[in-house]
């Protein structure tokens, strides 16, 4: 057997005590207790959101069902999290992380599925929106349960796929390294599967969205001139009944677009900004309070789940009065 292979690591106390002089910040405390209150304020929302699709007959439809799918991927962010915040914010979690190899991988695994399913589901609700509104009269034809199943199942298979290729020896893991992207994968896996399909995603979900939000616009503002020229005739209840929940829906999931790159924006421009490493901190380093703050944009990065179960209760009548109903709170009848 190679004697690399066979040598045993060295004890956690050993590596601990290497690691301690330069890895462990002193703010990394205040790092993860924000993102551990975080995650554990985005787990009920999320969980709530699940089960009322499951529970309610009347939430059971394509557009629905990626909204339950982007719960899930978001309720799996919280949960994940929390192992990869021990293994990087805390001194002894560094040293695990540092002395077993697949507890690292399958952590910064995790966490980088996670926030690729995030990604996917965004652009896949932004999708069945843009075609709501551009391709209304296909609309029923094209977003259909089992289209829509499929797509939550090639989402899942593409993240899950990526996610086993470093545990399957695509990797650049050494003892004694810090737990993070840049010392655990290879640039060419990390650019080419998780940076640049990730940035095209979101670059087509902006396009879409503003697009979407330019149209709807546009014809909010012409309903009230169209109602006088066109007669009752012309459109019937349950197209009237549709056009709205359509148009109720697009607003919705715009808010819960926007709220997606609000809570992203920072992480992205700080990630950008250390990539691109100007020449002065070449030579020498990162800014202190660059760094902070771009550790500080990954807790950011939880708002975004726990925002959106408000936005459906809010936005969404059926959806709030699961809520209500899986909370035990009494429905009166006043209640919109």
């Amino acid at each position: 057997m190679d004697n690399i292979t066979s040598e045993p690591l060295q004890p956690v106390t050993e590596i601990l005590t290497a690691l301690k002089s330069w890895i462990f910040p002193s703010w990394y405390s205040g790092v993860i207790v924000c993102i551990l209150v975080v995650l554990a304020a985005g787990i009920p929302g999320n969980l709530f959101t699940i089960l009322a699709y499951f529970k309610c007959q009347q939430l059971r439809n394509p557009t629905n069902l990626l909204i339950c799918n982007q719960s899930v991927g978001d309720l799996f962010t919280c949960l994940s999290g929390y192992l990869f915040a021990v293994l990087v914010y805390t001194e002894v979690g560094q040293a695990l992380a540092a002395s077993h190899k697949y507890l690292c991988l399958v952590s910064l695994g995790l966490t980088v599925a996670t926030l690729q399913s995030s990604i996917a589901n965004i652009l896949a609700l932004s999708t069945d929106r843009f075609i709501a509104v551009y391709f209304s009269f296909e609309y029923y034809n094209w977003v259909t349960d089992r289209n829509v199943k499929i797509a939550v199942v090639t989402i899942w298979t593409v993240v899950i796929s990526i996610f086993c290729l470093p545990l399957f020896g695509w990797n650049t893991w050494k003892p004694e390294a810090p737990c993070v992207s840049v010392n655990m994968y290879s640039k060419t896996f990390f650019q080419g599967l998780f940076i640049i399909p990730n940035l095209l995603g979101l670059l087509v979900c902006a396009v879409e969205n503003f697009a979407i939000a330019f149209t709807s616009i546009r014809k909010q503002r012409s309903i009230a001139p169209m109602a006088v020229v066109v007669s009752e005739e012309q459109q019937t209840e349950e197209g009237n009944a549709k056009s709205k929940n359509q148009f109720k829906v697009t607003k919705m999931l715009l808010l819960v677009v926007g709220c997606f790159y609000a809570a992203w924006l920072p992480f992205i421009l700080l990630n950008t900004l250390i990539f691109s490493m100007p020449t002065a901190w070449e030579k020498n380093g990162v800014p202190k309070w660059i760094l902070i703050a771009f550790e500080y944009s990954k807790a950011f990065l939880g708002f975004n789940p726990i925002i959106n179960p408000f936005i459906y209760g809010w936005r969404n009548v059926l959806f709030r009065k699961t809520y209500y109903k899986l909370l035990g709170i009494k429905i009166y009848q006043n209640e919109p």
